[in-house]
């Protein structure tokens, strides 16, 4: 209980600071109080540690605007830590609520996602990318009935689209990603191996989803204005940024190496959402809505 009060402090702290820039060290101890937190001096600036050297935050204190604040470099880790906090608010409300009474239960109700058999996988390969240790596995792709065998040196564990991924390099010397969930036979080796990439986290920030072989372009959608509302408060991209806000329009940019994955995101907004620019993604859409079309008209009902 102590660790998760501990987990809540943080939370409040770096979300705190990252809301009021050059907030004072006074301020930041108001809001604690506020959350039922009753840290010393002491005590908040261990917290202020603990998120520059763990979770490698840089909170700095500017004296010209006598304040605290989060360096524009940590951004990407910062948002990744929130949601990381995030995890732990929400666990810790549903644990409470469950301890209370497990009949509180009935009202929550959670995604119908197949879950599947993943955890001793997860913390194997959690541990071997800690610890540095290379894994082998059997993989079983989608397209080939085949299992491939594959030899990694682990990098990172990423989530995209309630799936979870192992992101590393392979006998080919090949950076890759491969769902765990198709993961058999996983073996974790003695032998280590030095990491060629620091954080490979940022592998990722020019993507949606997990691969493209495209260089990063400005990508134009319009919404109407309905779909539009959800985009602006669920951004398709960290780099969005809103053109148009019209009663007619919302219009967004957004800076990503074009991929499968973009595609399906604009595709599932069906008549929605326009491509604007580029001119080749807004072709293919249209290629592959006509093909969608076409799909309908061969296939008749019985």
């Amino acid at each position: 209980m102590k660790q998760l009060t501990s987990i809540e402090r943080l939370h409040v702290v770096l979300n705190y600071i990252n809301s009021h820039k050059y907030c004072s060290f006074e301020s930041i101890q108001e809001e604690l109080f506020k959350r039922d937190f009753y840290p010393t001096d002491r005590t908040l600036q261990r917290d202020l540690k603990t998120i520059r050297d763990t979770c490698y935050i840089d909170v700095k204190y500017c004296r010209r605007n006598h304040g605290y604040y989060i360096d524009e470099n940590s951004l990407k880790d910062l948002t990744d830590w929130l949601k990381i906090f995030q995890v732990f608010h929400t666990a810790n409300s549903i644990n409470q609520s469950f301890l209370s009474d497990p009949s509180n239960l009935d009202f929550i109700d959670f995604d119908q996602t197949i879950l599947f058999q993943t955890e001793n996988v997860f913390e194997t390969i959690l541990n071997a990318i800690i610890d540095r240790k290379r894994i082998s596995f059997h993989y079983n792709r989608f397209w080939d009935e085949e299992m491939e065998e594959i030899n990694l040196s682990p990098y990172l564990l990423k989530q995209y689209l309630n799936r979870w991924y192992i992101v590393g390099l392979n006998q080919h010397q090949e950076f890759r990603s491969y769902g765990i969930e198709r993961i058999s036979n996983l073996e974790r080796s003695i032998e280590s191996f030095n990491r060629t990439i620091k954080n490979p986290k940022y592998i990722f920030t020019d993507l949606i989803g997990l691969y493209s072989e495209k260089e990063k372009e400005n990508i134009i959608l319009s919404y109407d204005s309905f779909q539009g509302q959800y985009v602006k408060t669920q951004p398709l991209h960290s780099s969005q940024t809103i053109l148009i806000d019209t009663e007619e329009e919302i219009r967004i940019q957004i800076a990503v190496k074009p991929n499968y994955e973009l595609e399906e995101q604009i595709l599932k907004q069906g008549d929605r959402v326009v491509v604007i620019t580029p001119i080749w993604l807004r072709e293919k859409i249209l290629t592959r809505l006509k093909a969608s079309i076409d799909n309908y008209q061969s296939k008749k009902t019985n």
